[in-house]
């Protein structure tokens, strides 16, 4: 995710709040971040076992042996919830459908049903959610009575997906031509992606768009600034153009001002803005074609955030690079790197999601994890507090 306008952080309780709490019983010395131990469920209560989670703006949902849950930032009816409340810990999105992926956007989020369905739900500004209407929804919104998809993306004001047909399409805000179709009209309902590609995976940004066919070959359109759609130059594309350099990839994400993509080979190769080492190239220069990230490591999977970039290796390692604030690189630290840096604590990692300051994973047992910021409780930690590596989430 998704990428990603800032988002607004209403809560009074910060770590100042947390440490004057526990003052109380032990010295102020003691209280830490990570030391802070965060709720936990009941006696006897067993963690939910997830099979994936899906990082927005300030919120994180996930689908777990459960059901469907989302957690954070509630604030337009994202979670999904029925209420505009912030949640620390997950809850039960509404409608108690099976379903079989999510995607988080900045402040909205969108899901396919086992049966093909798209939903989508919270802030429905520009016509993002695909209703057909531009209204917010605090429960999950059918996006067409007749489409049925095996995947969508929720980006920052528009959504994009593969339908059955093997057609893509796009729905939102069409500035800079991020929807595809040509020009830069925005719409509420799926228009369709020109071109006549068939994409087996996409990834929606800030204002530009990404994805591969079921050749490997990968496309951009919107916004061209900085390089971010790996065209060899900064130049907006109202419909998809072919990335260069002629590589074949497996997968794509877009982010706010970059985009990273993993290779047959398991190479991971990212373009666009560099700024503060999120393209793990090594230095912070931006690039308008696709260059490689070095360390020798073979990737499985990449996703690209706001500034920072987080990936998983064939072994189960997850490495993040980029700004390293408020502890979103899982390292321990807060440092900022510009080459792969390996998230600390876990070795077992089948995924990871990267939104606009925190950053959420999946451990092969099943267990959710979160790391960086951690107000409105993106973290679904039961509490606010930021965490420099990665914490276990509680059970819903």
């Amino acid at each position: 995710m998704r990428g990603y306008r800032s988002v607004r952080a209403r809560s009074p309780h910060h770590l100042a709040g947390w440490c004057a709490i526990l003052a109380v019983s032990a010295a102020l010395s003691a209280c830490s971040e990570d030391a802070i131990t965060p709720f936990q469920p009941g006696p006897g209560a067993q963690p939910a076992v997830y099979s994936t989670v899906a990082a927005g703006g300030a919120h994180t949902c996930g689908i777990s042996d459960r059901g469907n849950f989302c957690w954070g930032d509630g604030g337009v009816g994202q979670l999904g919830t029925g209420l505009l409340d912030d949640r620390h810990i997950p809850t039960q999105i509404a409608g108690g459908r099976t379903l079989a992926s999510l995607s988080g956007g900045t402040l909205h989020t969108c899901a396919v049903a086992t049966g093909g369905e798209a939903f989508c739900w919270g802030e429905g500004d520009g016509g993002r959610l695909g209703n057909g209407l531009t209204q917010d929804w605090v429960t999950p919104s059918l996006v067409s009575e007749t489409l049925r998809f095996t995947r969508v993306s929720a980006g920052d004001t528009h959504t994009c997906g593969i339908a059955t047909t093997g057609e893509t399409y796009c729905w939102g805000d069409g500035s800079n031509g991020r929807l595809g179709i040509g020009n830069e009209l925005g719409r509420a309902n799926p228009a369709q992606v020109l071109g006549g590609f068939t994409f087996d995976q996409i990834s929606a940004g800030k204002a530009h768009t990404c994805a591969v066919t079921d050749a490997g070959v990968a496309y951009c359109w919107g916004e061209g600034d900085d390089g971010r759609l790996g065209t060899g130059n900064p130049i907006d594309q109202l419909e998809p153009t072919a990335v260069s350099g002629g590589l074949t990839f497996t997968h794509v994400s877009a982010g706010t001002q970059h985009t990273c993509g993993v290779t047959e080979a398991g190479d991971v190769y990212c373009w666009g803005n560099g700024a503060d080492g999120r393209l793990g190239t090594g230095s912070g220069l931006d690039r308008n074609e696709p260059a490689i990230v070095p360390g020798g490591l073979t990737f499985a999977l990449v996703s690209a955030g706001e500034a920072h970039t987080c990936a998983v290796t064939t072994d189960g390692d997850a490495y993040c690079w980029g700004v390293g604030a408020d502890g979103r690189l899982g390292t321990g630290n807060e440092l900022d790197r510009l080459e792969p840096a390996i998230v600390t604590g876990h070795t077992s990692f089948v995924t990871v999601t990267v939104g606009a300051e925190h950053t959420c994973g999946v451990l092969q047992d099943g267990s959710a994890l979160c790391w960086g910021v951690g107000a409105d409780g993106r973290l679904g930690t039961g509490n606010e507090v930021n965490r420099l590596n990665a914490a276990r989430v509680v059970s819903g």
